[in-house]
């Protein structure tokens, strides 16, 4: 370091060489860190950016569709045994209550609810009666419907709406003829009861029936007494059978003469039938009540063969929108 001082000031000066011996000298030992500097502040732009906020929005649902309501139509007919028979909101200690099939498939199986009307001289199956079920039950009609309640019906089922049908001698004396107010147009004619025994019902007509939903897991219904349905031959594209009592001359199953008598080449005679519009309107025939009786009792109820199973599965396809 001395000769490299010495030479710069025989060449360039004391000033320069002072300087350039400074540069040269090693660095001073580290001392305290100087306190940090705050960085200069950009200032702001003439246009600001916006701020952003995230809304927290609650998650979009669906509506839930309405609960399915049934209604039951039954008739003020009280029978020689006294009381009314298939009541929907008795007290259940009867037989033939249905307060089993309303509680326990209708109400806990298919979480729908039932309601029951009761038909007399004085009243009037109405338009607007209909207008807020899924399904309506046509059971004790102890009167012939009138030519409106017909059209009621009629429009109900046209516009969509699905109707159950079942006779029995207990409903009444009129109620084949009532119900037949309704049927006849569609090709049917429901029978009057025929007063034979306890009886099982398997017979699965057409090779397409038996991919139908309500006979799924059933392999016979049983009833007693039963009131059979006359499909007439041109209307067989319509209306589809899903039971028949065969064979006809079966004790259980026999035709009393007169009623023979009305079956006409091609007509088939059966004991379930169901028919569907392009509304979505559904149509459904038994030919008995006794499956969804109480029960223990005289005739079958919900626990004999697979009545419980087919109870749920026709309501459930009645009420399927």
């Amino acid at each position: 370091m001395k000769l490299r001082f010495t030479t710069c000031i025989s060449m360039m000066g004391l000033g320069l060489c002072l300087f350039l011996a400074a540069c040269a000298m090693p660095p001073a030992a580290a001392g305290p860190l100087a306190p940090a500097q705050t960085p200069a502040r950009t200032p702001p732009s003439s246009t600001p950016t916006p701020a952003v906020y995230t809304v927290s929005l609650p998650a979009l649902q669906a509506a839930p569709l309405p609960t399915p309501r049934v209604l039951f139509i039954n008739g003020d007919h009280t029978p020689d045994n006294g009381y009314p028979h298939s009541r929907i909101t008795d007290n259940g200690t009867k037989p033939e209550s249905f307060t089993r099939l309303r509680r326990e498939v209708i109400e806990s199986d298919l979480k729908f609810s039932a309601d029951e009307w009761i038909l007399t001289a004085n009243t009037v199956i109405s338009p607007s009666l209909l207008a807020s079920y899924t399904a309506v039950v046509l059971g004790s009609n102890a009167r012939v419907l009138g030519a409106d309640e017909v059209k009621a019906l009629t429009n109900y089922y046209n516009a969509g709406g699905s109707i159950l049908i079942y006779a029995d001698f207990q409903f009444g004396p009129t109620n084949w003829a009532s119900d037949n107010r309704f049927l006849n147009p569609f090709g049917i004619e429901v029978l009057p009861d025929n007063f034979q025994p306890t009886v099982e019902i398997s017979a699965i007509a057409g090779e397409r029936i038996s991919e139908s939903p309500i006979l799924s897991g059933v392999t016979s219904i049983q009833g007693e007494g039963i009131s059979q349905f006359i499909v007439r031959a041109d209307s067989l594209l319509d209306n589809k059978i899903l039971l028949a009592c065969t064979p006809s001359d079966r004790p259980g199953c026999i035709l009393p003469e007169g009623d023979r008598a009305k079956v006409k080449p091609g007509d088939v005679v059966a004991c379930v039938f169901t028919r569907e519009n392009a509304q979505g309107g559904r149509l459904a025939g038994v030919c008995d009540r006794n499956p969804f009786h109480n029960g223990p009792g005289p005739g079958t109820d919900l626990d004999q063969a697979s009545n419980r199973v087919f109870a749920r599965n026709l309501f459930g396809w009645l009420t399927q929108k």
